[in-house]
């Protein structure tokens, strides 16, 4: 009897283990495994002439900006001198799948002004929904739909409806 509910236990959890869904889009690594790359004073300004200035981040990523940079700038204005304008300035990366992009747009000399932006990657490609691009402080509730880390979240700060808060405490009270 003892073996057989022991068989039985075992194979429930094999089972449950094969058809639990994912809670995330994002499943968490171990924190000491992700590698992190975080530009200092405003961050690493790249344009399509400077891509070099993320090299310590992934090709993977350093391709998702060179092309996100070629459509902002064909996007707004595809003159060749325009072509400067297209500008990111990386904040902060994680090998996680997160970036904090601190400014993106156009600016001189062809400007159409510019949005703070968290690209994400998902199902191995990055992205910079359109949910994630401001030029306020992120919803709370929005943050955590995308599981986005709290290193990420500019001054760690989100809306909790009018209220302006700590995403942590945030994050703790709604676990």
């Amino acid at each position: 009897m003892r073996r057989t509910a022991s068989v039985l236990a075992s194979g429930l959890l094999a089972a449950l283990t094969l058809i639990a869904p994912a809670t995330s889009a994002h499943a968490a690594p171990a924190a000491e495994s992700v590698r992190t790359v975080t530009y200092k004073g405003f961050g690493a300004t790249v344009t399509l002439d400077h891509l070099d200035r993320i090299s310590k981040t992934s090709p993977a990523f350093q391709d998702f900006v060179e092309q996100r940079l070629t459509r902002l700038w064909q996007d707004n204005d595809p003159r060749p001198k325009c072509r400067t304008a297209a500008t990111m300035i990386v904040k902060k990366w994680r090998s996680d799948g997160y970036a904090l992009i601190s400014d993106m747009g156009n600016f001189a000399p062809c400007p159409a002004g510019g949005w703070i932006q968290i690209a994400v990657r998902t199902d191995g490609a990055w992205r910079t929904p359109v949910r994630l691009g401001t030029q306020e402080p992120y919803s709370c509730r929005l943050l955590g739909r995308y599981d986005v880390p709290v290193a990420i979240v500019p001054d760690g700060k989100c809306f909790a409806g009018q209220e302006l808060v700590s995403y942590s405490s945030w994050l703790a009270s709604h676990s």
